[in-house]
């Protein structure tokens, strides 16, 4: 008999043996597909699950590349991606060392099985009858259950990628380790960074950089078509407050700014608006939205969302028979909420450990709401959960916040790095209201802490809980509650945003 090694192509030795079957095949090596393998190995102790990723990494989280990490006193943190969580105590970005994880080509053979991870591989064709997968090398695998947790890619504006090669060198789209590395080395040599974009990680790079433009004679720069930051998200009085804050740390904010055309010329780049508007600057960050990658929906035969983009799957995150989805990749039917598609690192956890879960043989649908979480700097934070959309009507309460109301000093109390409380699952008891009279603020300027309210056909369907910490199974109940509510103060109480 020839030996099988031979048909492997010699360019790639580390590839020489991995499994030609297994029970679990994860596509993908992040935050979903981490959460998923280790909800399948609780249920199923002896699973044999292979993650296949197109990166050079281990599963690792996302948030503190944009967040933590930037904050770190160690000139050495893009080597060891290590960061002191909230509560000071240090962590590494990565979910596991390399040693909790087992040798693919050890896997078959294994009797307790075991999480194995192909590093720098693509799957690019789905076989869905015959339950195997091929990837970019040629060679094939065939999987029991397979999940597609394949995330997104970053979106640029057209603009910039018509705008050649010398703009697109000076362009950085963020999503990966090697981009925050990248990005934090600009960040040494240039004297100017232009963050394109208002969301959530264009206003957390801003801030992240911005804090550290004083040390370096750094320009920062943030523009976006809204009028304040978080503009989609936020009331457009909280986005309004939100920019003076990004201000003070040090960021220039560019605001109802469009596009027109970016070009190189003299050494730096120049963005014209379409207001006529002229900004100069060395280096751009476009933060501008994530495209799902759906690039398995032809092969696999698999529907994708016309409204939201992503894998369509049911209430249970199932695609087709053996077949799952979860995290940014997934738009999923939400039996409280509707059909949905959520970017968020608490969703891909929540998503993922159920589509393993159901994976393993359970079949619950998805009603566990998800939150997520904004620092703006450790004084500024905030969790929401569920719809949370600008274009909603909303219904602000607030309160005169104290020294203990920040994203800081609530990591510290709760003892949890990353706040992502799925981690650390609580539920809510029925909570006794405080008895202090709440208040509908509509524009004081101070907005200390307090909780607002979206509605959708008079039905709370989204929260924020601004600098109020530790509270987030109550908002969850009020959302799987579903009722109609004639006093929102009243609902307010039940957060006790007026105890100091």
């Amino acid at each position: 008999e020839v030996p099988a090694a031979e048909e492997v192509p010699a360019s790639k030795p580390s590839s020489a043996t991995f499994p030609s079957h297994v029970p679990y095949l994860l596509i993908g090596g992040g935050t979903a597909s981490f959460a998923a393998a280790r909800s399948i190995r609780a249920r199923d102790p002896n699973a044999k699950v292979l993650i296949v990723t197109e990166e050079p990494d281990l599963p690792y989280m996302r948030p503190p590349l944009s967040k933590e990490l930037w904050f770190s006193d160690d000139s050495s943190v893009t080597e060891t991606l290590r960061f002191k969580q909230w509560n000071g105590k240090e962590r590494s970005i990565y979910f596991q060392p390399p040693s909790f994880y087992i040798k693919a080509e050890e896997l078959g053979s294994s009797e307790n099985g075991g999480v194995a991870v192909l590093t720098g591989r693509k799957v690019v064709h789905m076989d869905v009858r015959g339950n195997k997968i091929k990837m970019d090398d040629g060679s094939e695998i065939s999987y029991d259950k397979c999940l597609i947790a394949t995330g997104g890619i970053p979106r640029n504006l057209q603009v910039i990628e018509r705008a050649g090669e010398e703009v697109m060198k000076r362009t950085t789209l963020f999503r990966k380790i090697e981009d925050f590395k990248a990005l934090d080395k600009v960040s040494r040599n240039v004297k100017s960074i232009t963050i394109i974009g208002g969301g959530f990680l264009g206003s957390e790079l801003a801030c992240a950089l911005g804090r550290k433009s004083s040390e370096f004679g750094l320009e920062v720069v943030q523009m976006f078509p809204e009028k304040g930051n978080m503009g989609k998200v936020l009331p457009e009085y909280l986005s309004n407050w939100t920019t003076e804050r990004v201000k003070r740390e040090g960021v220039k904010i560019i605001s109802e700014a469009l596009v027109k055309s970016v070009s190189f010329i003299d050494d730096e780049l120049e963005i014209t608006l379409k207001d006529g508007r002229v900004v100069k600057t060395d280096h751009i960050v476009s933060a501008v939205g994530l495209e799902p990658n759906v690039d398995l929906a032809k092969s696999a035969g698999l529907e994708v969302d016309s409204d939201f983009g992503g894998y369509r799957v049911n209430a249970e995150l199932q695609a087709r028979s053996n077949i799952w989805v979860a995290g940014d990749a997934a738009c999923f039917y939400d039996i409280r909420l509707g059909r949905r598609r959520v970017e968020h690192h608490d969703h891909a956890v929540v998503s993922g450990r159920l589509a393993g879960e159901n994976m393993t043989g359970t079949s619950k649908p998805y009603w566990h709401q998800s939150m997520f979480w904004s620092d703006l700097g450790p004084d500024v934070g905030y969790e929401a959960i569920g719809i949370v959309d600008s274009s909603l009507p909303t219904v602000g309460v607030f309160a005169k916040a104290t020294a203990k109301d920040t994203p800081k000093a609530a990591a510290e109390q709760s003892g949890t790095g990353i706040r992502s409380e799925s981690e650390t699952e609580d539920t809510a008891t029925s909570p006794v209201a405080s008895t202090s009279p709440a208040t509908v603020v509509e524009h004081k300027d101070d907005y200390g802490k307090g909780v607002i309210f979206y509605l959708r056909d008079k039905v709370v369907v989204g929260i924020v809980l601004w600098n109020v910490f530790n509270r987030m199974p109550v908002a969850r109940k009020i959302i799987k509650d579903g009722e109609e509510h004639a006093d929102l103060n009243e609902v307010a109480k039940l957060f006790n945003i007026h105890e100091d």
